[in-house]
């Protein structure tokens, strides 16, 4: 049995992100930009323990890890099913492959 699982994280240091790769090394992971302009970030940002400008404080920030990504996401119009649909369209073969003894 194959276990699934996505990790939502906003690397706030560039060198975060290869550590992460590391930990996850074997896994099939699929590192998924996510865009959208950072008014729009903004303005989705609205749970009370969120610093208001943190979006857009980080905007630039957390692409700086120099680790290339194997999709690119943009969350600036649509509903939230549409990005998941994408990233589950990528996931597919990487876990297939994975199942296959021939990972990433």
């Amino acid at each position: 049995m194959t276990s699934r699982m996505v990790i939502d994280e906003m690397s706030l240091a560039p060198e975060l992100m290869p550590g992460w790769l590391t930990a996850l090394a074997g896994l099939g992971v699929l590192p998924v930009k996510v865009t959208c302009p950072p008014e729009v970030a903004s303005a989705a940002r609205r749970p009370p323990a969120t610093p208001r400008g943190l979006a857009r404080g980080h905007y630039v920030s957390v692409h700086e890890h120099g680790v290339p990504y194997d999709l690119t996401v943009d969350t600036t119009t649509g509903t939230p099913a549409e990005p998941a649909r994408s990233v589950l369209r990528g996931v597919i073969p990487v876990a297939r492959d994975s199942s296959a003894g021939g990972g990433n």
